[in-house]
């Protein structure tokens, strides 16, 4: 005989096993943080050339697109290129154009940091005994300044004086950091190779992702994973190439105003800011004060020139450089450009400062689309200026108003002007 069960208080059962399971879990990650961590660490060390691999293959797939259907398009009907010939044909030529991008980058610029790296190390010593002799130049006018110069050159005597031993105790340290980038780079390396892998078979197995999810999930839910994944696609492809052209250029022009200016190590303050400015808002900073030191240490003067063209660089690039670059690719407010930038590099370091916002972006854009819909459901208006008060309608219709072109207004004028001759 079949034993009789009550489905409700079988489902009853079933939850509060979820729940104890969940609980359990929850307790075990606080408790054994430590071997959590240690565990995460050890499978991304594990599967660090598969995430290489899927990186570079992601970054590729654009550049293998354009070979394969602009390059490697079977002109001739009777004999086309079969699909597994064009694809192997535009995986090669992307992999090609890069290395030789690479290639002449690093023969053309890194001889040259070479070369300012040395002559600022071969100089420094009577760079810091010019910016001595200034210091004490300024002390003897002012008791204060002298005390701050007395103990800044005490500082740096004794720093350069343990220099040795400052060596001898950060060797080990500098061994792991040498280990730590052998490491990366056979990542890297076998990165490479996945990312050939995942580029001729993308087609197959992207088929079979969405052929086990839609055995797993519901419809909606498989088409809410499709909608993100595309969001997340577009979003990230778009910030990122927006990204490297920008700082391309901004590297550039420094480069270009240093060198006129007649400053010296032009190359690395261009690398150097080129890098850096791939960070929104604090990028900038973070690669102009060293560049600063470096100068001021060379001659004050140059600190101050340089300060005054990263300033001008930067009214440029973002009121020129970056609207026709950049135009709506994140759709983030200024805020919440802050607030990603400040939350993922607390989570993820310095990684976390280049990926902050365009994860913030995909994370803004589905609450916004699901706060907009659930509006709409209740008949409430989508518009955040709705939302506002009276005055506050006003003052934000006023400071947003658009703004009319100069060609525009000297058309007006040169039109109010001709009417006025004519009567």
């Amino acid at each position: 005989m079949k034993p009789y069960q009550n489905q409700k208080y079988f489902t009853i059962a079933v939850y509060a096993l979820i729940v104890l399971l969940s609980s359990i879990s929850i307790v075990f990650f606080f408790l054994h943080l430590d071997t959590v961590d240690r565990f995460i660490k050890k499978l991304l060390d594990i599967g660090a050339p598969l995430l290489y691999g899927a990186v570079i293959a992601y970054a590729l797939n654009p550049l293998m697109k354009l070979f394969e259907e602009k390059v490697f398009r079977s002109r001739n009907k009777k004999h086309p290129l079969s699909r597994s010939v064009r694809r192997g044909l535009s995986v090669t030529a992307s992999l090609l154009s890069v290395f030789i991008f690479l290639a002449l980058f690093i023969a053309m610029i890194i001889p040259q940091l070479k070369t300012s790296v040395i002559d600022l190390i071969d100089k420094f010593p009577e760079y810091l005994a010019s910016l001595e002799s200034l210091a004490q130049s300024l002390a003897q006018s002012n008791d204060t300044i002298a005390g701050i110069v007395n103990s800044a050159l005490e500082y740096l005597d004794d720093l350069m004086s343990r220099s040795y031993e400052l060596l001898q105790e950060y060797l080990p340290m500098l061994t792991e950091v040498l280990q730590s980038v052998a490491t990366a780079v056979l990542d890297i390396l076998l990165g490479f190779v996945f990312a050939v892998y995942f580029l001729c078979a993308k087609e197959s197995i992207l088929a079979q992702t969405k052929k086990i999810m839609k055995a797993l999930f519901s419809e909606k839910f498989y088409e809410k994973v499709v909608y993100f994944v595309s969001l997340t696609d577009r979003t990230f492809g778009k910030y990122f190439i927006a990204a490297f052209l920008d700082s391309l250029l901004v590297g550039v022009i420094c480069a270009l105003f240093v060198q006129f200016a007649g400053m010296p190590y032009a190359p690395l303050i261009g690398v150097v800011i080129a890098i850096t400015n791939i960070i929104p808002i604090f990028g900038p900073f973070i690669g102009a004060i060293p560049c600063a030191i470096i100068l001021f240490v060379c001659k004050p003067s140059y600190a101050i020139i340089f300060a005054i063209m990263i300033l001008v660089v930067q009214q440029i690039d973002g009121n020129i450089i970056v609207p026709r670059i950049h135009g709506a690719s994140t759709g983030l407010p200024p805020v919440w450009i802050i607030v990603s930038i400040t939350v993922m590099s607390g989570l993820f370091g310095f990684i976390g400062m280049f990926i902050g916002v365009p994860c913030f972006s995909v994370i803004y854009t589905i609450i916004k689309q699901y706060v907009e819909k659930r509006l709409a459901n209740k008949s409430f208006s989508t518009n955040t200026v709705s939302y506002m008060t009276q005055e506050e309608r006003q003052r934000f219709a006023t400071e947003d108003a658009p703004k009319v072109p100069f060609k525009e207004k000297f058309a007006k004028i040169f039109k109010k002007t001709k009417k006025q001759k004519q009567n």
